[in-house]
């Protein structure tokens, strides 16, 4: 008798034992899908005010753009000399290139002017001269190789060629010439540069390929700069030449260094050249 009441009472456990799991699995059927649904709407809150931010921030940056388009237009920064180099060939012609900045965001700098003045020791004008140069797109970097200077004194008497012993450089552009423009050369011009060469004649000939990958301000024809350095990256002077290209096609060049001074380094680059610039 006894051992059959145990017998019922563990039964009896059991059973309610099997209840209560059946209870807890019944209670978590139910919530589960509560549980998803909050971690829905959480996510969404977490995400909605991001997203909101997002709208906010992109709304300031086109203000911003906006009011500094509006600034540039009506007060441009000047156009930066930022590095230059020359040297004095035996005629006393001085061949030289700069590397100009624009440091606007929207506006580009039209038919800038460099003025070039050597001066000898004494500090006297030996001559002064502007050269016009092509526009300077915003946000960007240009070098421009030219050559200046006098190749004798004024004297009528004297054919004694006059050497510079500085040369100064400035940039100007003109009022009025700057206009509102998207483009920028960055990334529009490729190089592949083939090497120096000594030529039978004395000179140095820089050989390679230029490809524009669009057409910018218009132009169907590129400059092709060499620009020379010394050992520690600064100009030492430069050359160039223009070729004609189309975008997407490589345009050789070759450009002949006539009285080039020794050099650690050089680099090449590429800017537009219009057909105006080219008259």
């Amino acid at each position: 008798m006894t051992m059959k009441l145990k017998y019922l009472g563990w039964v009896a456990l059991s059973g309610l034992f099997a209840v209560s799991l059946a209870g807890c699995a019944a209670q978590s059927g139910q919530t589960a899908p509560a549980g998803s649904e909050q971690a829905v709407v959480q996510t969404e809150e977490t995400q909605g005010p991001a997203a909101g931010q997002a709208a906010v921030d992109e709304q300031a940056d086109a203000e911003a753009d906006a009011a500094t388009a509006e600034q540039e237009a009506a007060n441009p920064a000047e156009l930066q000399i930022v590095d230059s180099g020359w040297f004095v060939a035996d005629n006393g012609m001085v061949d030289f290139a700069v590397e100009v900045q624009n440091p606007n965001k929207t506006v580009e700098a039209v038919d800038p002017v460099i003025e070039v003045v050597g001066k000898d020791d004494g500090g006297n004008v030996i001559f002064d001269e502007t050269i016009e140069t092509p526009g300077v797109l915003p946000d960007s970097t240009y070098y421009y190789s030219y050559v200046a200077g006098s190749t004798a004194n004024s004297s009528a008497t004297s054919t004694e060629v006059v050497k510079p012993a500085t040369v100064e450089f400035a940039i100007t552009t003109p009022e009025g010439s700057w206009k509102a423009t998207d483009q920028t050369l960055a990334d529009v011009y490729t190089v592949q540069d083939k090497g120096a060469t000594d030529t039978q004649f004395g000179a140095k000939e820089f050989t390679g390929t230029v490809t524009a990958s669009e057409s910018l301000d218009g132009a169907t024809q590129s400059r092709v700069d060499v620009v020379l350095l010394d050992q520690d990256g600064n100009i030492e002077g430069g050359f160039f030449k223009i070729v004609d290209t189309e975008p997407g096609q490589a345009a050789d060049y070759d450009i002949y260094a006539v009285g080039a001074p020794d050099y650690a380094s050089y680099a090449v680059y590429a800017s537009p050249w219009t057909e105006a610039d080219a008259a």
